[in-house]
């Protein structure tokens, strides 16, 4: 060979190598540009739905793969996310099972390239006659997120090149997966916050237990996922719940011991009541802490119901008998008179005046005079029907008020059963003592529909019977 047909034939070789080289470089700036491209897509999703459809999407694209598969770790273990390349009427139902060879692969391992024939399959898979597969790990910060199949049907393997960048966007995957979740994670935590707020506005204006108690069960089983929530109130140990939530009351079958929980209702250092919740969340969760937040809450909102209650009844009982106090029986005679005179109804008042009380006092001491004033107390309650109201007035006059007596008949005789039930004596250790009293009526008949009428009307006939006739207070 001369001289100038070796440096022709150099000369060719360098061109091939060159032409090679731009080839290479091609197909490498190619490769980049679409991974660059996989890469700006994961960026961009936000939603872990949608990051899973696109994914699969992408990479069987960029990798020249007729089948990608996602399999994401749930709550219930390992499902299919998403897929490509494969009918999901073809998806069987156990179709989230791994083989155990994927399942075991070691954190951070690295891709795992191969023939099909050589590599783990589900079965499933098997009838689309796949060559060429790669098995891969989705990690992020926060540990295991799932797996991922790439495969081809052409026996073309998988080159180091694609294992590498293979690497690479698994890596971006599953930081997108996983920032998806953050946001959704995020998202579902704004609007459980605002959720809570607007509970926790509503609760603060709720004065009645009851619907205190129903309200706190229904946010806790509805926010916490627990099986069934009840609440009971600390004087009414052995009353059972006054509100349960959640859908697992009712349902057959006695719940696991460990995942059965009683919280205290406390506030002020005292117990306003107690949960008692089924399939409670894990101790030290978020779903643990929530609970016991709201446990918090409802100490704090059943107290200030309670201390409502107290004040209210204080303000509306008389504090030695128990009985309707003036205020309240001047609230409920306002409203029985414009009911009836809307319907043409006729009521009742009877005024009773107890017979030498204040000799009673003088004699045998205040303490044996609080004990008749109960025990007469008690006496007319019981005489009275059930929706009469019962009052002291003060010192040792009482007061009756009936819309029960349609007639002036009626209302007379329930004033001489009131009578009678007065003399009913009272036992001592020293004796019996029975009290007298002086009675006095009057009924819408006599005075029409004016509550102050009717009282004055019923004083003044009392002190009409005490001037008739005085009797005495006997031991």
């Amino acid at each position: 060979m001369t001289e100038a047909d070796e440096l022709r034939e150099e000369i060719r070789v360098l061109r091939e190598q060159i032409a090679a080289a731009q080839s290479g470089a091609a197909r490498s700036l190619s490769r980049a540009t679409r991974l660059a491209q996989v890469v700006s897509v994961l960026g961009q999703v936000a939603d872990s739905g949608e990051s899973a459809d696109r994914i699969a999407g992408e990479v069987a694209e960029l990798f020249g793969a007729d089948i990608v598969a996602l399999w994401l770790a749930e709550p219930a273990g390992l499902a299919v996310a998403a897929h490509c390349g494969v009918p999901a009427a073809d998806l069987p139902a156990d179709a989230g099972v791994l083989p155990a060879a994927v399942v075991e692969l070691p954190a951070s391992a690295p891709p795992l390239a191969g023939a099909a024939a050589d590599l783990p399959l589900p079965s499933w898979l098997r009838p689309y006659c796949l060559e060429q597969v790669v098995w891969a790990r989705l990690e992020a910060s926060g540990g295991l997120l799932g797996y991922m199949l790439v495969a081809r049907q052409e026996p073309v393997a998988f080159d180091g090149s694609d294992v590498l960048e293979l690497r690479a966007v698994t890596a971006r995957i599953a930081l997108a997966i996983d920032r998806a979740r953050l946001h959704r994670r995020t998202q579902d935590q704004v609007r459980q916050l605002r959720r809570l707020q607007e509970f926790t506005a509503r609760l603060a204006g709720m004065l009645d237990r009851t619907e205190i108690a129903e309200s706190l069960a229904g946010v806790i089983a509805a926010e916490t996922g627990c099986g069934c929530v009840s609440v009971h109130l600390a004087e009414l140990p052995d009353a059972g719940a006054v509100a349960t939530a959640g859908a697992g009351c009712g349902a057959p079958g006695v719940p696991a011991a460990d995942r059965v929980r009683a919280l205290p209702l406390r506030a002020g250092g005292r117990q306003v009541g107690r949960l008692v919740v089924h399939d409670a969340p894990l101790a030290d969760s978020e779903g643990d802490a929530l609970l016991h937040h709201l446990a918090d809450l409802g100490g704090l909102v059943l107290d200030k119901a309670t201390l409502f209650e107290t004040v209210r009844r204080q303000a509306h009982r008389d504090g030695l008998t128990g009985l309707a106090n003036r205020s309240l029986f001047t609230e409920r005679l306002t409203a029985a008179v414009a009911a009836a005179e809307a319907t043409g109804a006729g009521l009742a008042v009877v005024f009773i005046d107890l017979d030498g009380f204040k000799q009673v006092n003088d004699t045998l001491g205040h303490e044996i005079g609080d004990l008749l004033l109960s025990h007469v107390a008690w006496q007319l309650q019981a005489a009275a029907g059930p929706q009469d109201t019962v009052a002291r007035l003060g010192g040792d006059e009482f007061v009756v008020l009936t819309t029960e007596a349609a007639t002036p008949q009626e209302a007379a005789e329930l004033a001489r059963r009131l009578a009678a039930a007065v003399r009913e004596p009272l036992t001592l250790a020293g004796g019996e003592l029975t009290a007298a009293a002086s009675i006095g009526l009057a009924t819408t008949v006599d005075c029409g529909y004016h509550a102050d009428a009717l009282l004055r009307h019923a004083d003044r006939a009392m002190y009409a019977d005490k001037r008739d006739s005085r009797a005495a207070v006997t031991r």
